[in-house]
Protein backbone atom coordinates (compact mmCIF):
# COMPACT_ATOMS: atom_id res chain seq x y z
CA UNK A 1 0.00 0.00 0.00
CA UNK A 2 1.30 3.82 -0.97
CA UNK A 3 1.92 5.64 2.17
CA UNK A 4 2.21 9.56 0.93
CA UNK A 5 4.22 10.23 4.18
CA UNK A 6 6.52 7.91 3.78
CA UNK A 7 7.25 8.63 0.34
CA UNK A 8 7.59 12.22 0.68
CA UNK A 9 9.76 11.73 3.74
CA UNK A 10 12.20 9.79 1.74
CA UNK A 11 12.07 11.86 -1.75
CA UNK A 12 13.22 14.94 1.16
CA UNK A 13 16.00 12.88 1.80
CA UNK A 14 16.82 11.80 -1.46
CA UNK A 15 17.13 15.89 -2.71
CA UNK A 16 18.66 17.00 0.61
CA UNK A 17 21.22 14.13 -0.05
CA UNK A 18 21.81 15.45 -3.70
CA UNK A 19 21.94 19.25 -2.81
CA UNK A 20 25.00 18.12 -0.06
CA UNK A 21 26.82 16.12 -2.65
CA UNK A 22 26.75 18.33 -5.44
CA UNK A 23 27.76 21.40 -3.39
CA UNK A 24 30.75 19.37 -2.38
CA UNK A 25 31.67 17.45 -5.97
CA UNK A 26 31.78 20.81 -7.74
CA UNK A 27 28.85 19.76 -10.46
CA UNK A 28 27.06 22.89 -8.37
CA UNK A 29 29.74 25.63 -8.76
CA UNK A 30 32.77 23.97 -10.94
CA UNK A 31 30.63 22.85 -13.79
CA UNK A 32 28.28 25.26 -13.78
CA UNK A 33 25.35 23.26 -12.98
CA UNK A 34 21.87 24.79 -11.70
CA UNK A 35 20.66 21.77 -10.12
CA UNK A 36 20.20 22.98 -6.94
CA UNK A 37 18.34 26.31 -7.14
CA UNK A 38 16.31 25.07 -10.71
CA UNK A 39 15.83 21.74 -9.21
CA UNK A 40 16.92 20.05 -5.86
CA UNK A 41 15.46 23.55 -3.42
CA UNK A 42 12.51 23.67 -5.23
CA UNK A 43 11.78 20.14 -4.81
CA UNK A 44 12.53 20.04 -1.10
CA UNK A 45 10.29 23.29 -0.78
CA UNK A 46 7.42 21.46 -2.45
CA UNK A 47 7.75 18.13 -0.70
CA UNK A 48 8.08 20.12 2.54
CA UNK A 49 4.96 21.81 1.68
CA UNK A 50 3.05 18.65 1.07
CA UNK A 51 4.38 16.98 4.18
CA UNK A 52 2.07 18.64 6.79
CA UNK A 53 -1.24 17.04 4.89
CA UNK A 54 0.19 13.60 5.40
CA UNK A 55 1.12 13.92 9.44
CA UNK A 56 -1.19 14.50 12.12
CA UNK A 57 2.16 15.70 14.27
CA UNK A 58 2.47 19.02 15.21
CA UNK A 59 6.34 18.96 15.85
CA UNK A 60 6.65 17.55 12.04
CA UNK A 61 4.57 19.83 10.69
CA UNK A 62 6.66 22.87 12.41
CA UNK A 63 9.74 21.17 11.36
CA UNK A 64 8.56 21.24 7.47
CA UNK A 65 7.53 24.28 7.67
CA UNK A 66 10.65 25.87 8.69
CA UNK A 67 12.24 23.32 5.91
CA UNK A 68 10.35 24.88 3.44
CA UNK A 69 11.25 28.83 4.74
CA UNK A 70 14.67 27.41 4.35
CA UNK A 71 14.66 26.05 1.21
CA UNK A 72 13.12 29.21 -0.75
CA UNK A 73 15.48 31.36 1.08
CA UNK A 74 18.45 29.53 -0.22
CA UNK A 75 16.90 29.43 -3.79
CA UNK A 76 15.41 32.69 -4.12
CA UNK A 77 19.44 34.00 -2.81
CA UNK A 78 20.87 32.05 -5.46
CA UNK A 79 19.03 33.58 -8.32
CA UNK A 80 19.01 36.71 -6.69
CA UNK A 81 22.13 36.78 -7.88
CA UNK A 82 23.69 38.30 -5.15
CA UNK A 83 27.12 37.01 -4.16
CA UNK A 84 25.33 33.44 -3.43
CA UNK A 85 27.27 31.62 -6.29
CA UNK A 86 30.46 31.70 -3.73
CA UNK A 87 31.96 28.94 -3.02
CA UNK A 88 31.28 29.64 0.54
CA UNK A 89 27.74 30.11 -0.19
CA UNK A 90 27.24 26.75 -1.48
CA UNK A 91 28.97 25.02 1.41
CA UNK A 92 26.36 26.89 3.68
CA UNK A 93 24.06 25.62 1.59
CA UNK A 94 25.73 21.81 1.67
CA UNK A 95 26.02 22.01 5.08
CA UNK A 96 22.11 23.14 5.36
CA UNK A 97 21.25 20.29 3.49
CA UNK A 98 23.48 18.09 5.54
CA UNK A 99 22.05 18.94 9.22
CA UNK A 100 18.36 18.80 7.47
CA UNK A 101 18.65 15.49 6.16
CA UNK A 102 20.41 14.06 9.36
CA UNK A 103 16.99 16.23 11.52
CA UNK A 104 14.62 14.35 9.71
CA UNK A 105 16.24 10.52 9.79
CA UNK A 106 17.33 10.92 12.76
CA UNK A 107 13.91 12.38 14.63
CA UNK A 108 10.81 10.39 16.03
CA UNK A 109 9.33 13.56 15.79
CA UNK A 110 8.06 12.56 19.61
CA UNK A 111 5.20 15.68 20.43
CA UNK A 112 8.07 17.46 22.94
CA UNK A 113 9.42 19.79 20.83
CA UNK A 114 12.89 18.85 20.06
CA UNK A 115 15.58 20.67 22.32
CA UNK A 116 17.45 23.61 20.12
CA UNK A 117 15.07 23.08 17.21
CA UNK A 118 15.19 26.54 16.46
CA UNK A 119 18.94 26.74 16.60
CA UNK A 120 18.77 23.87 13.67
CA UNK A 121 17.27 26.93 11.44
CA UNK A 122 19.35 29.94 11.44
CA UNK A 123 19.91 30.74 8.10
CA UNK A 124 16.32 31.97 7.24
CA UNK A 125 15.62 35.78 6.56
CA UNK A 126 12.39 36.96 7.72
CA UNK A 127 11.37 34.04 9.14
CA UNK A 128 7.20 33.66 8.26
CA UNK A 129 6.47 31.42 11.34
CA UNK A 130 8.03 34.42 13.73
CA UNK A 131 10.10 32.30 15.79
CA UNK A 132 12.79 34.00 17.58
CA UNK A 133 16.41 33.42 15.99
CA UNK A 134 19.35 34.19 18.19
CA UNK A 135 21.06 36.05 15.57
CA UNK A 136 22.14 39.84 14.41
CA UNK A 137 20.10 41.32 12.09
CA UNK A 138 23.70 41.86 10.12
CA UNK A 139 25.87 38.89 9.57
CA UNK A 140 29.83 39.93 9.47
CA UNK A 141 31.26 37.91 6.30
CA UNK A 142 33.22 35.42 8.31
CA UNK A 143 29.30 34.78 9.91
CA UNK A 144 27.96 34.23 6.62
CA UNK A 145 30.21 31.74 6.17
CA UNK A 146 30.49 29.41 8.65
CA UNK A 147 27.91 27.40 9.99
CA UNK A 148 29.26 26.30 13.21
CA UNK A 149 30.27 30.35 13.55
CA UNK A 150 26.73 31.18 13.14
CA UNK A 151 25.61 28.37 15.90
CA UNK A 152 28.27 29.12 18.62
CA UNK A 153 26.66 32.78 18.29
CA UNK A 154 23.69 31.91 18.46
CA UNK A 155 23.75 29.76 21.84
CA UNK A 156 25.70 32.22 22.80
CA UNK A 157 23.53 35.23 22.28
CA UNK A 158 20.50 33.21 23.34
CA UNK A 159 22.00 32.46 27.10
CA UNK A 160 23.72 36.27 27.16
CA UNK A 161 20.07 37.61 26.86
CA UNK A 162 18.13 35.22 29.29
CA UNK A 163 20.63 36.18 31.60
CA UNK A 164 20.81 39.44 31.38
CA UNK A 165 17.12 39.54 31.06
CA UNK A 166 17.20 41.56 27.71
CA UNK A 167 15.90 41.27 24.27
CA UNK A 168 16.37 43.54 20.86
CA UNK A 169 16.90 46.26 20.62
CA UNK A 170 19.29 46.13 23.97
CA UNK A 171 18.10 49.81 24.68
CA UNK A 172 17.73 48.95 28.03
CA UNK A 173 20.31 46.38 28.53
CA UNK A 174 23.23 46.57 31.02
CA UNK A 175 25.39 44.60 27.99
CA UNK A 176 24.60 44.45 24.52
CA UNK A 177 24.22 40.33 23.81
CA UNK A 178 25.85 40.91 20.19
CA UNK A 179 28.58 42.82 21.57
CA UNK A 180 29.41 40.26 24.27
CA UNK A 181 29.16 37.12 22.35
CA UNK A 182 31.39 38.28 18.85
CA UNK A 183 33.94 39.55 21.74
CA UNK A 184 33.74 36.09 23.41
CA UNK A 185 34.00 33.94 20.52
CA UNK A 186 36.65 36.09 18.56
CA UNK A 187 38.43 36.40 21.64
Amino acid sequence: MFDDHDYTEEAMIKQLGLIELHTKDGSALDAGCACIETKHLFNVEGLAEEMPSFTENENERHIYGHIKAEAKAHRQRIEKGDGDKSPEAYETIGEWARTTRKLIVESDFKPEKPKNLEKHFVLVEGNPHGHRLYLPHGLTEAEKGDVQLRHKLASCIELVEKREHCRPPYEGCKVNPVAVCRASIEG
